[in-house]
């Protein structure tokens, strides 16, 4: 399968490692102009209060974190998956058959881990909170950037994995039961729901500057798969992703942008929670019904 965006005559990695450098910049100098510190300072309490107990809410984001857990072992265990990657020298599709520590190239494995990572640490928070311990102003701080980074790329994920690459896997023929094992449950389609019922349980006040952290993480993954592509595996997991493709700068902007416009949306409908929490509730459930997908479906 030829590559659907091409390469120009000219190679794009100097104009792509120059967008990425200065995307870097704006989220550092974002992070102390809208003055970042004060606003999680305003929102961190909200993350450990609740409507529902927080006996409750400490169960509920440990067994989140446990699930996602138990899919990275998962991950680890099973037998080699079907991977469909572009070579970095060939420049070429090749179908692999990833093992162990290569199932966590994909930027659904990323979603994953930072899911994981946000659960894990605000139900520690929150068990703290419970018990009367004090807590490090650095894990208040690193719970909401979590959450962020996981709100908006867990649906982003869901959504580009049921509008887009199952389509397309279903348009071309290609067998994709795959796609619906239990790890990649997990990433496409749970992820996001995890993170939309803890938004609908504790009701945080967000903040539309948090975009920017998932902004940051975006960057993160890409960064890690150049070097990746370069140095370690020689190969990208999306044909869109190299950095020699003639529109690779305005790509990959575009998906960490995509990361951050997709918090917002969710930082929006948790305003409309705030003003009729039914109303709210129902658009984020119809939301998240609308990106995922549990089963195949056959080729018509």
């Amino acid at each position: 399968m030829g590559l659907p965006l091409g390469y120009g005559e000219r190679d794009s990695t100097p104009y792509t490692i120059l967008s990425l450098v200065l995307t870097s910049i704006f989220c550092l100098l974002a992070f102390f102009q809208w003055n970042l510190f004060s606003l999680i300072e305003d929102s961190s309490p909200t993350f450990h209060t609740s409507w529902a107990p927080l006996g409750f809410v400490v169960i509920w984001r440990f067994v989140c974190a446990i699930v996602g857990l138990s899919a990275v072992v998962y991950m680890f265990r099973k037998t080699p998956g079907f991977m469909p990657v572009i070579r970095h020298k060939e420049r070429t599709e090749e179908i692999i058959h990833p093992v162990g520590i290569q199932h966590f190239v994909t930027f659904s494995s990323w979603t994953l881990l930072i899911n994981i990572l946000y659960f894990l640490l605000s139900g520690i928070v929150t068990l703290s909170i419970l018990i009367g311990t004090t807590v490090p102003i650095l894990m208040d701080i690193a719970v909401i950037i979590f959450f962020s980074a996981a709100a908006g790329s867990s649906f982003l994920t869901s959504t580009v994995v049921r509008h887009i690459i199952l389509p397309e896997e279903v348009k071309i023929g290609r067998i994709n039961e795959n796609m619906f094992n239990f790890h990649n449950q997990l990433m496409h389609n749970l992820a996001a729901i995890f993170i939309a019922v803890d938004l609908i349980i504790i009701q945080p006040i967000l903040h539309p500057e948090f975009a920017v952290f998932g902004l940051f993480f975006g960057l993160l993954y890409v960064v890690f798969a150049y070097i990746f592509a370069f140095y370690g595996g020689g190969f990208y997991v999306y044909t869109f992703i190299d950095p020699r493709l003639k529109f690779a700068p305005l790509l990959m902007s575009a998906l960490a942008i995509a990361i951050a416009t997709f918090y917002l949306g969710l930082w929006g409908l948790n305003q409309l929670m705030s003003y009729n929490y039914l109303i709210g509730t129902a658009v984020l459930v119809l939301w998240v019904s609308f990106i995922v997908q549990f089963r195949s479906k056959l080729p018509e």
